[in-house]
């Protein structure tokens, strides 16, 4: 079942080109689209793909060997993940009680429940960092599968069945969810369930698909797709899913599943025509190397940029139409000036060179630090 796919110390920059992809979305999506669209007019949306891309790529790169040494593998997973959750979780409670004395309404109370519980079961209670809900999933499907697979190696079960499983433990979990079986608890389980087939899809992709991928056309394999999606858009389904709160999946668990396997065999041959251009290319790499930071800061970056236009309507005879209360009080209101979309692509930029600039800086600071004690 576990045979080790051990990749070789050179760098995978399809990866690179998919995680930067998948970060865009994940921004875009949060802030209007950003004065841009992937969703190539509609038929690949955001809110299909992005988390998926990210579980789908997670998978793939599992190597097999990590179920050796259990104990280390979750510790590095919890420092890498967990530990930053709670940290940045922390910070912006402290900023969202600061910023209540200023007339802001966003935000829960500093309480034990929202710094220790809520990170985990819901993610959304200082709000700023709502973006950090989807790392305790992550966490959990990592550490479910090198726990899984250590358990059943002895069994020898192809990979193939392993991967069914786990398909089969998202159709549940998005059923249940359909039926309503998605709060408290609950909701922490069918996020899980929700994302395993992604996960496991990026595993099973790497050790048993990927070998004939060089044998299928771009053009076939994009007329397939673009094929299989018509067909969804002539049944009349939803298309796109909110993963942050599972509360509506369609009646048919399956689809979602399989519009985002169509979505990640899609933008993965996109990567692969890409990588010999764009691969390497710095811009990508930062992206792609800073998804963390960008997932949990970019909200307080849109922020900043919405401070910048109040106070330009404060301070000048500019930007009248902004709206100071909605400002203060709803994480999702964006001011555009003139209503014109294409402005929005501001609040992209800052949501991603800003979170990106922070963890640079705070990387040069714990260097500094701690070369200083050596």
């Amino acid at each position: 079942m576990d045979t080790p796919i051990l990749k070789t110390n050179h760098t995978d920059y399809r990866f690179k080109i998919i995680y930067a992809v998948a970060m865009i979305m994940v921004i875009g999506g949060h802030c209007g689209g950003g004065g841009i669209t992937l969703d190539f007019s509609g038929w690949f949306s955001y809110y299909e793909l992005h988390l998926a891309l990210f579980m789908f790529s997670s998978g793939y790169f599992y190597k097999g060997v990590e179920k050796d040494n259990i104990l280390k593998y979750i510790f590095k997973k919890t420092k890498s993940l967990i530990v930053p959750l709670y940290i940045y979780n922390f910070l912006y409670g402290v900023l969202v009680q600061i910023l209540r004395l200023k007339g802001f309404q966003m935000g829960g109370n500093f309480s034990i429940d929202n710094l220790i519980i809520m990170p985990i079961t819901n993610g959304h209670q200082f709000v700023y960092n709502l973006g950090g809900w989807f790392v305790a999933p992550l966490f959990m499907i990592e550490v479910y599968n090198v726990l899984i697979r250590k358990f059943l190696s002895k069994l020898r079960i192809p990979e193939w069945i392993y991967f069914a499983i786990n398909v089969l433990l998202g159709l549940i979990g998005n059923y249940i969810a359909y039926k309503g079986v998605n709060q408290g608890i609950f909701l922490v389980i069918v996020r899980m369930l929700h994302f395993l087939p992604y996960f496991s899809f990026g595993t099973f992709y790497n050790r048993f698909l990927e070998k004939y991928s060089p044998k299928i056309s771009s053009m076939i394999l994009f007329l397939c797709i673009f094929g299989f999606k018509f067909l969804i858009f002539l049944t009349g389904q939803k298309q796109s899913y909110t993963p942050s709160w599972c509360n509506d999946f369609s009646k048919y668990p399956f689809l979602p599943i399989i519009i985002a396997y169509a979505g990640i065999l899609f933008w993965l041959r996109i990567a692969r025509i890409l990588e010999p251009v764009i691969g390497k290319n710095k811009c990508i790499n930062l992206v792609a190397d800073n998804t963390y930071s960008i997932m949990i800061n970019h909200l307080s970056f849109f922020m900043i940029i919405k401070t910048i236009f109040a106070l330009i309507c404060k301070y000048t005879t500019y930007c009248h139409q902004f709206d100071m209360q909605r400002y203060k009080s709803d994480i999702w209101y964006f001011y555009l000036p003139n209503g014109i979309f294409q402005i929005g692509i501001i609040y992209l930029i800052a949501g991603i060179l800003g979170p990106i600039v922070m963890n640079l800086t705070i990387r040069k600071l714990k260097y500094s630090i701690f070369k200083r004690k050596e």
